[in-house]
């Protein structure tokens, strides 16, 4: 007679060879490890590798030159935009050129202040790229300070005037971590809805039986695919603009845009994404399948589009991925739009960019439909 320990060993014994065995339940063992050690361990950074910067110099004097030429010598900062009018400074940080904005006024000489104007967008690499500018300052302080005391032969000198760095949080005012994480889950959850819903479409038919039916039914593969785009999408914006409205009324984030353009934005996002979630649902043979690639590919789209951590942070090759990521033009234009009260044409450079990968994954999802239902 087979003993119970007997029976329960064999029949782990046969669940291990089942899950080993399959080659999409080694994928899942696998890719994931791989996959989030890469992000986590490169991507999820707080210390900025390149802190861009826009400098307006309008005083020369020794002090402010010999600070200037400390942060253009010091690897971390990279000069994106040399201002000679503060119009210049000004449009420039718009633009979002620079992470920081330097400005040292023609009253250098009496003030003896340094202005520094960064994007508190991201409160965490504000408050680095402000440490690094701060430390750079404080060190130069420190020298002249001692270089005054050797040179004193009596004892006693007058100890040169320190120079101060007097900070500025742009479109955060009171450097609340919420006012970027808010705003940016108001996209955030559009995408893991869109790639939930869509990718799930049609394996989800084919294990319950009724993908035959739907075959057979007069609607051509391009109707099939508009039929199954349009209620993700729709629920998307929904839940959006239900974040939205949570972020102004509940969390008191101040809202500087135009409504019509936030509503533009988290349309087209949507749209593109569920491109992606179709494709996959075109691809998946079972619904287990189209849960693993969503969330696969949901986590790096977060991870990789500046919300958690700056793109500054990331590797170079890192930085080149996220040109890829439909999520980092969205979330850089809904930003302009919620915090800084940027138009629709002001964020069109970023739109241009979501429309043509729209365009790309609607198309790849149409082809894999044709394949898969003509």
């Amino acid at each position: 007679m087979i003993s119970p320990l007997t029976r329960l060993l064999a029949l782990i014994y046969k669940e291990f060879v089942v899950i080993l065995m399959d080659k999409g339940s080694r994928k899942i063992l696998i890719l994931p490890i791989i996959i989030q050690s890469i992000l986590f361990g490169y991507g999820a950074s707080f210390n900025l590798e390149s802190v861009p910067y826009i400098l307006y110099q309008d005083s020369f004097d020794p002090d402010a030159s010999a600070i200037v030429q400390r942060i253009n010598h010091n690897g971390t900062f990279n000069l994106t935009q040399y201002c000679v009018s503060e119009q210049c400074f000004k449009q420039s940080l718009d633009a979002g050129q620079g992470l920081v904005g330097i400005y040292i006024g023609g009253d250098f000489t009496h003030t003896r202040t340094i202005y520094l104007a960064t994007d508190a967008r991201n409160t965490a690499s504000a408050n680095t790229a402000m440490g690094y500018v701060q430390n750079i300052v404080t060190d130069y302080n420190n020298e002249q300070k001692q270089r005054y005391a050797s040179s004193s032969t009596s004892g006693t000198y007058s100890s040169p005037s320190a120079v101060s760095v007097n900070f500025r949080y742009l479109y955060n005012p009171n450097n609340i971590t919420r006012f970027g994480l808010m705003t940016g889950m108001i996209l955030a959850l559009s995408m893991i809805q869109v790639m939930m819903l869509a990718s799930l479409s049609v394996s989800r038919e084919r294990e319950d039986g009724t993908f035959d039916m739907m075959l057979m039914s007069p609607l051509s593969p391009v109707e099939i695919l508009i039929g199954k785009a349009l209620p993700p999408t729709v629920i998307a914006v929904s839940q959006g603009l239900v974040l939205f409205l949570i972020c102004l009324l509940w969390f008191d984030i101040p809202f500087n845009g135009n409504f019509g353009a936030l509503l533009a934005v988290i349309t087209i996002f949507s749209l593109c994404t569920v491109g992606i979630g179709l494709a996959i649902s075109a691809l998946a043979r079972t619904a287990q399948q189209s849960v693993v690639i969503s969330f696969t590919i949901v986590l790096p789209s977060i991870i990789l589009s500046g919300l958690i951590t700056p793109r500054s942070a990331m590797p170079e090759f890192m930085q080149i991925i996220t040109l890829i990521n439909p999520y980092f033009y969205g979330l850089e234009a809904l930003h302009r739009i919620y915090l800084e009260g940027q138009t629709f044409m002001q964020v069109s450079h970023l739109l241009l960019p979501l429309v043509g990968l729209g365009a790309l994954t609607m198309g790849s999802a149409v082809w894999l439909f044709k394949g898969k239902l003509g």
